[in-house]
């Protein structure tokens, strides 16, 4: 993960999003960061760093590294892949795709909504009872109650897909394409 800091001054500090961070990556993710590249050529930053990383976690901390400039972000990324803003070469031109206000008219039809809260409250049930089943099995019956549970999981899966676009709203990720329709995310 790359955050760039370039250009940070005292306008750009957002107290609540730092403290967000913290707690996400110490709390609840401390194992699924490989390395966060800090891309910094501002005091500020290394000001503001020197107060916030002793309340880091130390695992945590050992994997968060600071870049000055190109060259020592080359150590981590492809230089091919570093955008040209900070001196990479890869051209990039980020193009904002606004909301329609279409986008998310299924979050108020309640009567559909309650629908599909349905369909899922009883995939999860029929989820949950054949996992209890296929744990209990013997082994006799376990290829069987394994291949009932795998199709009791791609259920679910439909279920809360069809779900979805009642319960939350469409992204950005979703207007790029990134986020299809199966919920299969491709960048």
């Amino acid at each position: 993960m790359l955050f760039d800091f370039s250009g940070f001054s005292r306008e750009n500090i957002d107290v609540k999003l730092v403290r967000t961070l913290i707690t996400l990556l110490t709390n609840y993710y401390p194992e699924t960061l490989g390395i966060l590249v800090l891309h910094v050529d501002s005091f500020v930053f290394s000001s503001l760093w020197a107060i916030i990383s002793p309340f880091i976690d130390p695992g945590v901390k050992e994997k968060i590294v600071m870049t000055r400039n190109t060259d020592d972000l080359a150590a981590y990324i492809d230089p091919e892949m570093i955008v040209t803003e900070i001196g990479g070469k890869k051209k990039f031109s980020y193009t904002y795709i606004p909301p329609t206000a279409q986008e998310n008219t299924h979050m108020a039809d309640s009567e559909a909504r309650e629908k599909a809260e349905t369909k899922y409250v009883a995939a999860v049930d029929r989820y949950e009872q054949l996992t209890r089943e296929w744990v209990e099995s013997s082994n006799a019956l376990s290829d069987t109650k394994s291949a009932d549970r795998e199709d009791a999981k791609e259920a679910l899966r439909q279920a809360a897909i069809e779900l979805d676009p009642y319960m939350r709203a469409r992204t950005l990720y979703h207007r790029f394409g990134f986020i299809k329709p199966s919920h299969r995310v491709k960048f």
